[in-house]
């Protein structure tokens, strides 16, 4: 899954290197941070709303798609529904990803977590992205408790979904202005599936105890976990995942 909610001002029109129509559309920045640029591709979903003048430039629209980042680094959308006017004053920008953990990255900040997320999404053939490509890709950022909680549950190949907002970075290096997206996680919007990754102490169940604490690989798991048995001596496990 790589949906984007959204909503952002169109600046203009903009032709892809492969030749098709998109429109230009800005998110207000993360943080400090710049203003987020995205095309939005026209497809039969959005009907007319995504042709030239369909809209006056400067006009605040409310997007929906599927997010990719194309091989020119640029981040596209293509729409799953009409687009529409919206209120400037609207601030939306929700990106739902469901996949599996492609790597971690190496820690420079104790109070940040970066890793990439792969997904699985229908090929663009305008993007020149085929059925043969492992799917978009993401680079992550979680802060705080949420980077520690992922940090001690993620590993490579682990899957997940979770809930964050499109940002954008820039800076300069040698004279040369470089940028990137990212996805910023909202707090405790994420599930973790699949076992956690044993470590050598836990190669064996460990014994429950009134002691100590459970651990819970996802903040919601605490609010669906079986209450603890009338024996000191056991404990129901903690299911790991979302109950569907």
């Amino acid at each position: 899954m790589n949906i984007i909610n959204a909503v952002g001002q169109y600046k203009t029109d903009y032709t892809t290197p492969l030749g098709a129509n998109s429109l230009l559309i800005e998110l207000p920045g993360t943080g400090r941070g710049p203003k987020v640029p995205i095309y939005l591709i026209p497809t039969w979903a959005a009907k007319d709303s995504c042709k030239k003048g369909a809209f006056k430039e400067d006009t605040h629209l409310l997007i929906s798609g599927r997010l990719y980042l194309g091989k020119d680094y640029k981040m596209y959308v293509i729409p799953t529904q009409e687009v529409y006017a919206a209120s400037p004053g609207l601030n939306l920008n929700h990106v739902s990803l469901a996949g599996g953990v492609g790597f971690i990255a190496e820690a420079h900040n104790p109070d940040v977590f970066n890793f990439g997320m792969m997904c699985q999404a229908p090929p663009q053939k305008v993007l020149e992205i085929s059925k043969e490509d492992r799917g978009p890709g993401f680079r992550i950022e979680a802060w705080g408790e949420d980077g520690k909680r992922m940090r001690h549950f993620l590993y490579q190949g682990r899957s997940l979904a979770l809930g964050g907002a499109l940002k954008y970075e820039q800076w300069e290096k040698n004279g040369e202005i470089n940028s990137r997206y990212k996805i910023r996680v909202k707090s405790n919007q994420y599930s973790f599936f699949g076992k956690s990754k044993p470590t050598a102490e836990q190669k064996d169940p460990p014994i429950a105890s009134f002691d100590k604490p459970e651990i819970f690989d996802s903040p919601h798991q605490q609010a669906i976990a079986k209450p603890t048995t009338a024996s000191p001596d056991i404990k129901d496990p903690v299911d790991d995942g979302v109950p569907f």
